[in-house]
């Protein structure tokens, strides 16, 4: 099957850096801090299909995004949209963060 074994194979994408990581982080804190853990956890693992095209979308109102944003920032947040493995390094955080806040709330008993 030597021509058709590579034919249709999409590349895996790379893992996220330890700059992406920490950025990632971040952002995960920021969204910790408004207790918007789960809604956000939900809404970037149902838009999935859609990474892509939002990366786009940012491509396109990046000038805009300019004036509020630094530029590398906005170029930064793009590549990881694009990203499946960093997305899911996010939502892995965002989650993460809520079993161990649930493991402390445990009260025990005396």
């Amino acid at each position: 099957m030597g021509i058709w074994d590579n034919a249709f194979k999409i590349p895996e994408p790379p893992e996220p850096t330890s700059q992406e990581k920490a950025l990632l982080d971040a952002l995960a804190e920021k969204v910790r801090a408004r207790g918007l853990n789960d809604i956000a956890a939900f809404a970037v693992e149902s838009t999935g299909p859609l990474h892509e095209l939002g990366a786009q979308g940012l491509t396109f109102i990046e000038p805009a995004l300019a004036a509020i944003f630094k530029k590398e920032d906005v170029e930064k947040y793009r590549a990881m949209l694009e990203n499946r493995k960093a997305v899911a390094y996010l939502v892995s955080r965002l989650s993460a963060e809520k079993k161990e806040k649930d493991e402390t709330d445990v009260k025990k008993r005396p």
